[in-house]
């Protein structure tokens, strides 16, 4: 049976409702307004921060201009840049080295080795005067230490040097008699020496195939020194067969066998000789690759060559 309700209690019931429902549109439109203020004020910054970024855009494309401008002028562009964004470091860099004479480099003073080293660098491809070719010349025949230097540096400097006397524009005619000239005097420093075996190298590369290079790289293979007899092997060998001269390749593999065999030649060269003797695949090769590999007195680095050579 169905029971239905007085219209004094549905009017109460209704009244209750109608209560709620008010309450509720109350907290509905309170919230809604709070939303709003604070879309607003979230707009309000992210306003301010596209205005920053815009600032610093135009503040950026303004350093970019003006770095552009002394790029070439070698200022210290990232200084530029970096006071443009508080949160980048300061970097600087190093300002482009005018090119100084060849004596006033290798003088006794003050300058460090890098110093000395980026004036030398800063030199490649100009023509030296006949005072620098001579200058230059001596230092590399010279076992005194200049003031401001050691051994080291010394060498250092020798072989950027070198570079800058093989690079010159126009090219230097005559040097390659002139540095086998200083790498056989008494007082060239060995490693001096090397260097001038491995330039020796790259100017037969770039200019073709000269007696007076091959003349002394021979020589060179001759010498007691620790590592010039290996460096003028490499050179000939790569020289020759570059140029397709069998014949002379052979010798070089010749001599470089007979470096291998003797137990009197230095580790260094022992080494690279085996190696370069082994690059022709001979049958004596080979046996002496072996015996090296199989003695347990073979020098590590002499017995891994060999072990490569015999094919173990």
């Amino acid at each position: 049976m169905i029971k239905y309700r007085s219209t004094a209690e549905g009017q109460g019931q209704h009244g209750t409702l109608r209560a709620v429902g008010f309450v509720l549109l109350a907290v509905a439109v309170l919230l809604g307004l709070w939303i709003g203020f604070d879309r607003n004020k979230g707009r309000g910054a992210n306003q301010k921060g596209d205005s920053s970024a815009a600032r610093w855009n135009v503040a950026k494309r303004g350093k970019v201009q003006e770095a552009e401008k002394l790029r070439a002028s070698g200022t210290a562009v990232d200084e530029i840049m970096g006071s443009a964004s508080p949160r980048q470091p300061l970097q600087f860099r190093a300002k482009p080295v005018e090119p100084a004479p060849v004596f006033a480099v290798l003088a006794s003073g003050k300058q460090t080795v890098d110093e000395r080293v980026r004036q030398l660098q800063a030199m490649r491809g100009i023509s030296l005067s006949k005072k620098e070719r001579e200058t230059a010349l001596a230092f590399l025949a010279d076992k005194d230490v200049p003031e401001g230097m050691n051994k080291g540096s010394m060498q250092w400097l020798a072989d950027e040097l070198l570079t800058v006397m093989r690079l010159q524009e126009p090219p230097w005619d005559g040097l390659a008699e002139e540095l086998a000239k200083v790498a056989f005097q008494p007082g060239t420093d060995p490693v001096v020496r090397d260097y001038i075996m491995q330039h020796l190298e790259h100017l037969w590369e770039q200019y073709g195939s000269r007696k007076e290079i091959e003349n002394t790289l021979w020589r060179a293979v001759g010498t007691s020194d620790e590592t010039t007899p290996g460096t003028a092997l490499i050179a000939l060998s790569r020289g020759y067969e570059r140029d397709q001269q069998e014949a002379n390749l052979m010798k070089v593999r010749q001599q470089a066998y007979e470096l291998a065999r003797n137990p009197n030649t230095g580790l260094a060269v022992r080494v690279t000789a085996l190696s370069i003797a082994g690059e022709g695949g001979g049958k004596e090769v080979k046996a002496l690759a072996a015996d090296l590999a199989d003695n347990s007195e073979t020098p590590l680095i002499l017995k891994k060559v060999a072990e490569r050579v015999a094919g173990k």
